[in-house]
C-alpha cells in the first residue's frame, strides 16, 4: 500500500482541507472502491450510533480505509467519543466477546489519538477476565474475531505474557469444542467460519513472526481455508444458503492477510481472494452500498437490499489487504 507522507500527516491532524493535487494517494481501483463504500455506509447506513459489535467491525474497516488511502470521513473518532471509550458490557455477562468487539476500533483509533483514556476500559475488562481465569467465555467461533485480536494486541503493547497465555488457552478451549479437525471447519454456517478465519488472520498479522502462538493460529488458519476455498461458489461468493457478502468479505480478508503474513501460499490462494473481491464488487449498488449480506447466525438467504455495517467493515479490511497484492496500488 502506498501513501504520500504529506497526506498522512494531514490526516493525523484531522483535516484534509487545501491538499494540493500532488499530495493525493496513488490512484488504485481497490482504494477508490474502499473510499466509496465507506462513505456510502456513513451516509446511508442504519443504526450508525449504536455501540455494538456490528458498528465496531465497520469502524475497524473504516480506519483501515483511512490508513490505506489517506482519506477520512471523520466518523470513527466521534463514534468512539460518544461511547465514552466504554464497552457495551452486560453486568450479567461482563466478559462476552460481542461487547469486547468494540475495543478493536478503539485500538485502531489510538494510532491517531493515543490518549490513555481511549484504551483504559478495554484494558480493565481484559485484565479482569485474565484474573478471573476461566476459559469458557468464548462459546462461539465468532469470538476469534470479537475478542482474540484485542487480547493479542493489548498483550503485545503491554508486554503482558499472562494475557497472551490466557487468550491462547481460551482459543484452545474453543477449538476443542467447536473445530472439526477432519473438515477444517468451525461450523456448518459459512459466515461463522468467516468470523473465525478473520480473527485468526488478525492475530497472525499482529504477532511476531517467530512467536509460537502465531504458528498455531497460522496452522489452524491454513487448515480452515484449505476447505473454505473448495466451498467458494463459481460466482466467487461464499455463503450458507446463497451468496453472502459478509462471509465472502471475511474469507477474502483472511486469505489475503494470510498471504501477506506469509502464512498462506500466494500462488495457491491469491486467485481465490481475487475472485472473492470481484464477487464483492458485483454486490455494490451504483452508490457503493454493499448488498447481499446475510444476517449473523442466519440461514435465511440474503438479497440485494440486505446490507449491514459489519459486512462493510470486512469488505474494507479485505480491500486493505488486497492493496498490497494488487499491481499499481
Amino acid at each position: 500500500m502506498r501513501l504520500r507522507t504529506s497526506l498522512f500527516c494531514l490526516v493525523l491532524t484531522g483535516t484534509l482541507a487545501g491538499i494540493p493535487t500532488a499530495a493525493q494517494a496513488v490512484p488504485c481501483a481497490v482504494t477508490d472502491t474502499m473510499i466509496k463504500a465507506s462513505q456510502t455506509w456513513v451516509t446511508r447506513g442504519a443504526d450508525l450510533a449504536a455501540n455494538n459489535w456490528s458498528n465496531a467491525n465497520f469502524h475497524v474497516g473504516n480506519l483501515a480505509q483511512v490508513r490505506t488511502t489517506g482519506i477520512s470521513n471523520h466518523k470513527t473518532w466521534p463514534w468512539v467519543q460518544a461511547n465514552k471509550f466504554l464497552l457495551p458490557v452486560d453486568p450479567a455477562n461482563p466478559f462476552a466477546p460481542d461487547a469486547q468487539a468494540t475495543g478493536e476500533p478503539y485500538l485502531d483509533v489510538a494510532h491517531f489519538h493515543p490518549e490513555p483514556e481511549v484504551l483504559q476500559p478495554l484494558r480493565d475488562n481484559l485484565r479482569a477476565q485474565v484474573k478471573d481465569g476461566k476459559t469458557g467465555y468464548w462459546r462461539s467461533p465468532d469470538a476469534l474475531n470479537m475478542a482474540l485480536p484485542s487480547f493479542t494486541r493489548v498483550a503485545l503493547a503491554d508486554n503482558d505474557q499472562a494475557m497472551l497465555d490466557y487468550s491462547f488457552k481460551s482459543y484452545r478451549s474453543l477449538k476443542a469444542r467447536t473445530f472439526n479437525e477432519f473438515t477444517g471447519l468451525w461450523s456448518l454456517n459459512v459466515q461463522t467460519n468467516g468470523w473465525a478465519v478473520q480473527g485468526l488472520a488478525k492475530a497472525v498479522l499482529a504477532l511476531p513472526a517467530d512467536h509460537p502462538y502465531r504458528a498455531e493460529y497460522a496452522k489452524t488458519l491454513r487448515k480452515s481455508v484449505q476447505t473454505l476455498k473448495l466451498l467458494q461458489r463459481p460466482d466467487g461468493f461464499w455463503g450458507a444458503t446463497g451468496k453472502d457478502s459478509a462471509a465472502t468479505a471475511m474469507i477474502t480478508y483472511a486469505i489475503a492477510a494470510g498471504i501477506n503474513a506469509g502464512a498462506l501460499d500466494r500462488e495457491a490462494y491469491l486467485p481465490h481472494a481475487q475472485k472473492g473481491w470481484q464477487a464483492l464488487l458485483t454486490a455494490l449498488d451504483a452508490d457503493g452500498l454493499l448488498g447481499w449480506t446475510a444476517a449473523r447466525d442466519s440461514w435465511k438467504p440474503a438479497s440485494a437490499g440486505d446490507s449491514a455495517g459489519f459486512a462493510v467493515g470486512s469488505f474494507l479490511i479485505a480491500g486493505q489487504q488486497l492493496v498490497a497484492l494488487t499491481p499499481g496500488c
